[in-house]
């Protein structure tokens, strides 16, 4: 929501950097949400901090109501479209970019959370403080605050397809390299701060694609179908990271999975068709760009 809001009340010239600021602002949350969750459930339990967290979530609600009027505000008509919602749907499902980058965010989806769900657990297991999988999730939340601004400000600048390809081929050798060797809170650190710069910078290049493929008018749509995409994959990355420890008594086969899919999805990313379906001929069958 916050990136159509965006991108409705800015040009389109300022459109890539700042739905990367914004993406940047959110990631303040998490570098205060991780240690105050940690907290919470050290000292009270996690049925305060549970509590604690709808509170929090509460708080948002006028600002959304406030976002909401962002409807009326008036787009380009070089942007706009006269096909009903149905249609464009139907459009965007057959556009073989938008399904490689709905795709492709699904691997992103199962990445992430795999961390962010086994990697506190991994770290008890090498033997370290568990106090550290806090202290790694605040580090991707400052790093991410960094690496979703220069993302945005890329995006306007280069292929969209290209640097998205690029942080998931990136942020794949990193997990392979972290989980090669022993885990101290150094390289631990290390790598937190490397996939912070990498988490959510691919955020506004999904966005600024989906615009530039089908307009603002349902842009909010759009979006939200390749975000069900990526969802998918948190729950995959989720679950399926717990079901091969519990069969395997480690989390070797998960990571490895991940970083080939990854490093798969990435180089299809970079090949996305990127031609709005406007600009293909009638009858033509799209291919990769």
């Amino acid at each position: 929501m916050t990136m159509t809001v965006t991108s409705r009340v800015v040009s389109a010239a300022k459109r890539s950097v700042a739905m990367g600021a914004v993406s940047a602002a959110g990631s303040l949350g998490l570098v205060l949400a991780s240690p105050l969750a940690q907290t919470l459930i050290t000292h009270a339990g996690w049925q305060v901090a549970l509590v604690g967290f709808l509170g929090l979530a509460a708080v948002m609600l006028p600002a959304a109501l406030f976002a909401g009027h962002a409807d009326k505000v008036d787009i380009d008509r070089a942007d706009d479209t006269s096909q009903p919602l149905s249609a464009v749907v139907q459009t965007a499902l057959g556009h073989s970019g938008f399904v490689v980058m709905s795709i492709a965010f699904f691997v992103c989806g199962l990445q992430l959370v795999f961390l962010t769900t086994h990697l506190p657990n991994y770290l008890e297991i090498c033997g370290l403080d568990p106090a550290l999988g806090a202290e790694a999730l605040a580090t991707i939340g400052l790093f991410n605050v960094i690496g979703s601004y220069t993302f945005g400000w890329l995006g306007g600048r280069f292929p969209k397809q290209i640097l998205l390809g690029g942080v998931y081929i990136i942020r794949s050798i990193a997990i392979a390299a972290y989980f090669s060797f022993p885990a101290t809170p150094a390289t631990t650190l290390v790598f937190a701060a490397v996939m912070g710069a990498l988490w959510l910078g691919v955020v506004p290049l999904v966005n600024g694609l989906v615009a530039q493929l089908f307009g603002l008018r349902f842009m909010a749509t759009l979006t939200g179908i390749a975000f069900l995409s990526h969802q998918a994959g948190s729950f995959l990355g989720a679950w399926g990271g717990g079901l091969v420890y519990d069969h395997l008594g480690s989390y070797d086969v998960a990571w490895r999975a991940a970083v080939i899919i990854g490093l798969v999805a990435g180089a299809f990313q970079m090949l996305m068709n990127v031609r709005p379906p406007s600009a293909q001929p009638a009858g033509a069958v799209p291919r990769p760009a």
